[in-house]
């Protein structure tokens, strides 16, 4: 069965889903409304609600480890899961699909693609493009990695619309069809526990882009740079995004900073958006976010959609989220923060030494430096999780506690803090083990710090 073919027309079609989070659920649907033959089968039992679900809309449920071969015709793999996972690999060697659903949705998406990856940034980068667009009178529709699968909107979408799609590497490694525009916001060691390596990362961030695509990626980050320099090379069009100008004398764009405005040069055209003014994020990062998102918006943009989009865009959350100020401390949720470089940003942007709620599980990648990074920034760390001895070995003499559990962490921070103080939740590490997600994570440093306010009442 050709790919194109199944995306056309699923009717009748034996299709196994592996796995059933937010993505695999929107296939579900998806496969439901074509007429498919859907069975789900996952490692750990669902939520209840899910199987309520299944069990309402007549799907088999098969729980256990994955079978090395099963009787369906397509194979629906959830993002977090490799694709050369045995019972992957075995069905394509006999001839069957596997797939995912960001493939899917790129390949029926009926208008132009932003896409949006990355190893930090690509959430609040993809949130400030949709943001634009929005303010240009476009219809946008803004999903992906961000936890929001556009594959059941498919059919509400019309040509003259926009999609903004963030998108991870365990969701382009296997992507079919590159973006129309695309943005790279930098690379950077990550994910390496997933990976076999290094170069299998980078290739599978540089699937967004061929050579009919726009590229938009960091002036500023070598590899990027050398990837937008090998782009131009071969025929594609590419600009740079910096916070000063850069030296480019291959043809390449460049938007940077300028004073309290943003300049961005392509094809002999200046254009100037007086609008640094009216940026409420703070921090050079998210400069370098929206330095990506106008320059990826551009073709589509009014005149007047920076300012009037960027006075209202107060972020997205779990990224340096103010929660709350509780006896003079105030809160910082940044659960996003899955990376060391992340974590480096987000103090940056801060500007003080906070203490730091860090840790989780490790990403295979080496933490002893990220301890040394917190020991010259922080004021206290308070670690949790399974990675918390390694990121302990670089603290030094910094003062700091090692728990087993994200709540007793949070307490430790809590006594830490003295009048005037912050405490910022910015893990470097992952959330698996003790939370389902960075989300979960989040809204669980935002509970605790709102049952603290009700106690000091």
């Amino acid at each position: 069965m050709k790919f194109s073919d199944f995306c056309r027309c699923p009717r009748g079609v034996r299709v196994a889903l592996l796995g059933f989070g937010r993505a695999n659920r929107a296939v579900l649907d998806w496969l439901l409304a074509g007429g498919a033959l859907p069975t789900v089968l996952t490692e750990q039992a669902p939520d209840a609600e899910a199987v309520a679900y299944l069990q309402r809309v007549g799907v088999p449920l098969l729980i256990g480890g994955f079978p090395p071969q099963i009787d369906a015709d397509v194979l629906v793999r959830s993002p977090g899961l490799r694709p050369d996972l045995p019972l992957l690999a075995a069905h394509r060697a006999a001839g069957g699909l596997a797939t995912e659903e960001s493939a899917l949705t790129r390949t029926l998406l009926p208008c132009p693609l932003i896409g949006v990856t990355g190893s930090d940034g690509k959430t609040t980068t993809a949130a400030l493009s949709a943001a634009l667009l929005r303010a240009s009178g476009k219809r946008v529709w803004l999903g992906g990695n961000n936890g929001t699968p556009l594959l059941g909107r498919i059919a509400e979408m019309r040509e003259t619309d926009v999609a903004v799609m963030e998108l991870s590497s365990f969701q382009l490694i296997e992507m079919p069809l590159a973006a129309n525009t695309a943005i790279i916001t930098n690379i950077t060691p990550n994910h390496l526990n997933w990976h076999t390596d290094m170069a299998e990362y980078v290739a599978a961030k540089c699937r967004i882009f061929d050579i009919h695509t726009r590229l938009i990626t960091n002036g500023s980050c070598a590899l990027t740079r050398a990837i937008g320099d090998a782009h131009i090379a071969a025929g594609g069009r590419a600009v740079f995004f910096s916070q000063s100008p850069l030296d480019c004398e291959n043809g390449a764009g460049q938007i940077f900073t300028e004073g309290d405005s943003v300049l961005h040069r392509e094809d002999g055209k200046l254009l100037r958006y007086p609008c640094l003014a009216d940026f409420r994020l703070a921090g050079k990062h998210n400069r370098e976010n929206l330095l990506a998102a106008l320059a990826a918006t551009a073709p589509y943009l009014t005149d007047d959609a920076p300012s009037r989009a960027l006075p209202h865009f107060y972020g997205v959350p779990h990224r340096l989220q103010y929660v709350a100020t509780v006896g003079d401390v105030r809160y910082y949720n940044s659960s996003i923060d899955t990376s060391p470089t992340r974590t480096a940003a987000a103090l940056s942007a801060l500007g003080i030494k906070p203490i730091v709620i860090a840790g989780g599980r490790g990403k295979g990648i080496p933490l002893k430096p990220f301890g040394e990074l917190l020991a010259k920034n922080t004021k206290a760390v308070c670690l949790y999780g399974e990675a918390a001895g390694e990121i302990a070995a670089g603290l030094g003499k910094l003062p700091h506690t090692l728990h087993t559990a994200f709540a007793a962490a949070f307490a430790a921070a809590v006594a830490f803090a003295a009048a005037g103080d912050t405490v910022l939740l910015s893990p470097g590490c992952t959330a698996f083990g003790e939370f389902r997600d960075f989300e979960e994570r989040g809204s669980c440093f935002c509970r605790l710090v709102k049952e603290l306010a009700a106690e000091r009442k």
